[in-house]
């Protein structure tokens, strides 16, 4: 199920960690990684790693919103809808990216370029609106920004 890099990485993480439990998130990130998101696969084989049950590898998955249980674009959008952002028009925002990208919340464009989420925190208040984009923060945004974001991001390869 994973490459030889990758579970190599997943013994490394192993060694590195005095319980096996602090290794949870970066390997659920190392199986994200090669996989594009982490697949019911490799919740059980985390957990027979880490000496845990599937059910407690899940919860920590469900948990987090930088780790995916599907799919998601190259580029993908997380809009913050925090209290802060929205005082500030995150509303806007998120209607813009519906608009322009024609999908909803939690979906992905046909092409596979682009998805899209809520997030309840990103931790930018003082610059709201704010979205991600992969790990990349895009900060005091409004509609024309972000559809001029859209279509940069449409021009890379």
């Amino acid at each position: 199920m994973f490459s030889e890099a990758t579970r190599a990485k997943l013994d490394k993480l192993l060694s590195m960690y005095p319980s096996k439990r602090s290794a949870l998130i970066p390997m659920l990130l190392a199986a994200q990684e090669e996989h594009g998101y982490v697949k019911p696969e490799a919740i059980e084989r985390v957990a027979e790693l880490l000496d845990l049950s599937a059910s407690d590898v899940d919860s920590v998955l469900s948990f987090y919103i930088l780790l995916h249980r599907q799919p998601v674009g190259k580029y993908h959008i997380q809009v913050c809808t925090n209290l802060s952002c929205m005082l500030c028009g995150s509303d806007a925002i998120e209607a813009a990216l519906k608009k322009k990208l024609g999908i909803e919340m939690r979906q992905t464009t046909p092409d596979g370029r682009f998805s899209l989420e809520e997030a309840e925190c990103l931790g930018s208040c003082t610059t709201a609106p704010v979205i991600q984009v992969n790990r990349e923060f895009y900060e005091n945004l409004d509609s024309r920004k972000v559809e001029a974001l859209i279509d940069d991001l449409r021009t890379r390869a």
